[in-house]
């Protein structure tokens, strides 16, 4: 079972993935100081988390995320159990290098990263 692909290729599940709405708006103040916001829209932010990733996993997952570009991830939603395709930018990426000595490999741990939809 699928839970997490990026730009079509299938990656180790996620430890945690939450999903929250980002509210795009514009604030203003008017001459007398009160504040006016207009609602722009909303969009889907998606915040995706692994304690161990292989070199390979992280290699695609690299790959494929850029703060200049868009990608499309794939993710199982936590309320419907459906899997949902986003088209979403990247921002975020966070991790620490960890070496497995009883497999003696290079891995990756405590990695994170957020996608909000485009």
């Amino acid at each position: 079972m699928d839970f997490f692909k990026i730009s079509g290729k299938k990656i180790k599940a996620p430890t945690e993935l939450s999903i929250s709405p980002e509210i795009l708006d514009k604030a203003e103040r008017t001459v007398d100081g009160t504040m006016v916001v207009d609602i722009i829209g909303t969009k889907r932010r998606v915040d995706v988390s692994w304690e161990y990733l292989s070199k390979e996993d992280m290699t695609t997952l690299t790959k494929a995320i850029g703060s200049d570009k868009f990608t499309v991830i794939e993710f199982r939603d936590t309320a419907t159990s459906n899997m949902v395709t986003m088209t979403a930018r990247s921002e975020g990426l966070t991790y620490q290098p960890h070496y497995n000595w009883a497999k003696g490999q290079l891995m990756w741990k405590s990695i994170s990263v957020s996608f909000t939809e485009r």
